[in-house]
Parts: C-alpha cells; sequence; structure tokens
C-alpha cells in the first residue's frame, strides 16, 4: 500500500526563485519505497504568480504539483485553502512547508518512520539564523543537547504533555510539521491572527487530539529570507508591531474560550498574557510620540476585539516603568 503525503505550501513571495528553491528541496527527499507527494501550492494572491515561477518545472516521480490561487488571506488562510484541497481518504500526512524554508533530504523519511511507529504528530529541528530553532526554548535546551552539529535524539511523548509544552511556547516551526490527516481532518488555522498565534493553536489543537507526539532534535531544514508576516512585524519600529501583540493576546483569549484549562495551565498562559500586554503598553506609549496613529489603531482594534484588556491597562502600565530597562534594550528608539 503506497505512502500518500501532501505538502501544504502557502505563496506570496517577491522575489523570483524563492519558491523553486522550496520545492527543490522536496524533490530531493529520500523517501520510504511507495511514497506518493503531491505537492499543494496555494498562491495567496503574490506578486510573483507561482504558476509562472514555477513554469519550467517538471516534477519527477512520485511527485505531483497542484497549484491554487486564493485572494490574499495571510499564510493561515492559505494553508487552509490547501486543506480543504485535500481528500483524508486519499491522504496519510500533511506536511507543512513555507515557501522560503527547504528541507533537508531525510525530513520525510524519519517523519513518516514517527507516524508509522504510532504518533499522531511529528516535527524536527530546524536552522534559524545561524541556530537551531530548539535552542530557543527552555524545555528543548533542558532535555537535549540542541546546538549545531550535537547528536540527534528523537523522543516520543504524551498529548497531554505536548499540549502543556505548547500552550506556553510555539516549539514546532511549522516547516518541519507532518502530522496524520485523517484523525485531524477537521483542524484548520485561526485566519484572523495574521501575524502571529495561528500556527501554535494548530498546534495545540493537535496536541489536544493526538496520543501521541513524536520529535527529532535532528536539523531536518533551514528558515529562508522571504516575505514572512510575522518577522516583519517583530521589530519595534515596525508597524505592524501592534498588531503582532495584538493577535498573541487575541490568541491567549481564545486559548482561554477553546479549552478547558486546569488552574496551572491558567496561570503559564496567563503569565505570557501579561508579558505581552507589558510590551503592546510600552509601544503604544512609545509611538504617541513617534507614531501617534498607530497608537490609534491599536487602541480601536483592542476596544472591538479585546475589551477586557482594559481591566488589566491600569495594573499594566504600573508594570511599564520596572520592565523599562529590559525593553530598552530591545528597542532602539529613535530621536526626533
Amino acid at each position: 500500500m503506497n505512502i500518500r503525503i501532501a505538502v501544504v505550501i502557502p505563496y506570496f513571495q517577491r522575489e523570483s526563485g524563492i519558491l523553486r528553491r522550496s520545492v527543490e528541496s522536496v524533490f530531493a527527499q529520500e523517501l520510504p519505497d511507495g511514497t506518493d507527494v503531491k505537492i499543494v501550492i496555494v498562491d495567496d494572491e503574490s506578486p510573483l504568480p507561482a504558476k509562472k515561477e514555477l513554469s519550467d518545472l517538471t516534477p519527477p516521480a512520485p511527485y505531483s504539483i497542484v497549484v491554487l490561487n486564493r485572494g490574499n488571506g495571510g499564510p493561515g488562510a492559505a494553508r487552509n485553502t490547501g486543506l480543504d484541497h485535500l481528500d483524508p481518504a486519499e491522504t496519510d500526512y500533511v506536511a507543512f512547508l513555507d515557501s522560503d524554508d527547504v528541507w533537508f533530504p531525510d525530513h520525510l523519511r524519519h517523519a513518516v518512520a514517527a507516524l508509522a511507529g504510532g504518533a499522531d504528530f511529528y516535527f524536527a529541528n530546524s536552522m534559524h539564523d545561524g541556530v537551531t530553532s530548539f535552542s530557543y526554548f527552555d524545555y528543548m535546551t533542558k532535555n537535549h543537547d540542541v546546538r549545531v552539529g550535537a547528536e540527534p535524539e528523537s523522543r516520543s511523548i504524551s498529548g497531554h504533555q505536548a499540549f502543556n509544552e505548547f500552550l506556553v511556547h510555539c516549539i514546532p516551526h511549522t516547516s518541519n510539521v507532518v502530522y496524520g490527516f485523517p484523525p485531524h481532518r477537521d483542524v484548520r488555522f485561526d485566519a484572523k491572527l495574521r501575524r502571529t498565534g495561528e500556527d501554535q493553536l494548530f498546534w495545540i489543537t493537535l496536541a489536544k487530539q493526538s496520543s501521541r507526539v513524536s520529535y527529532s532534535t535532528a536539523v531536518m531544514g533551514a528558515r529562508g529570507r522571504g516575505v514572512s508576516v510575522y518577522r516583519e512585524a517583530l521589530a519595534w519600529d515596525s508597524v505592524n508591531a501592534p498588531d503582532r501583540l495584538i493577535d498573541g493576546l487575541v490568541f491567549r483569549d481564545k486559548l482561554a474560550t477553546i479549552f478547558d484549562l486546569d488552574s496551572t495551565q491558567r496561570r503559564l498562559s496567563e503569565q505570557e498574557a501579561q508579558e505581552t500586554r507589558d510590551h503592546l503598553v510600552f509601544l503604544c506609549l512609545r509611538n504617541l510620540r513617534y507614531r501617534p496613529l498607530s497608537t490609534l489603531h491599536a487602541a480601536l482594534r483592542i476596544s472591538r476585539e479585546l475589551p477586557s484588556f482594559w481591566l488589566h491597562f491600569p495594573k499594566t502600565c504600573l508594570r511599564v516603568p520596572a520592565h523599562y530597562r529590559t525593553f530598552k534594550t530591545q528597542a532602539a528608539i529613535p530621536q526626533p
């Protein structure tokens, strides 16, 4: 019986050649025998059309390519379009790959072995700006040597344990996630979270539905440098930074609504929410001087989507001076 894998790639890029590099890394996979791979590229109204970028690219067996077109809705909405296209009766596993990222040759082979061994959900380590993605997370650094060149390890944990870890930190990087599609056919990304949180909410949902989650500290891919709605909103000076922080608060609010969190889980999630409020209030106060309309926009959006934020506002304002020194090291405050 064949193993049928669908690779979902949301696509929005301005530089030619980026998508082709990603697709060719899929073609380079060392696949288990009897594996068919369907690459579903969702053109999210990209300035460089996907079909034009791949016009002279012929997929070798056992690969096929489908290009879907949709109006711009962000990466979560584009991935949902790809998932909606798939038939659970004809798809065993779904793998995600961002259009500027690449896989290393044995990524899918390791993923299939883990999933065939009883896991519902698998993710692997990757390279991010010269360091491994796992090196950012306490859970990984405390339990494994995740430095570049370290001997790789694989581990399987319960879905409950994964749920608790993902609740605080988004450990899986989207481009190195593979999961069993038929049992989780209805899980979708929250398309309203355009700048952060949509992937973390997806992993939390998968973990909640999973008995076992497997991961490998082996580096199985690398992050690229193309268009990223998340990374372009990370800088304090980004016009989209307030929306990224508000998306983070909306994400935390959704967690409390969707899942029946115990007292420990609620406390940990609230700590993350409060840190995000601290950053948002600091940024908005800063922008009152340099970008006042940005602060007005943020206040209006908060009032519309998160009116409970204002209950925390006095406490958060009192916390800002204590955090100012820390924030200042992260924010290059411009001079007038």
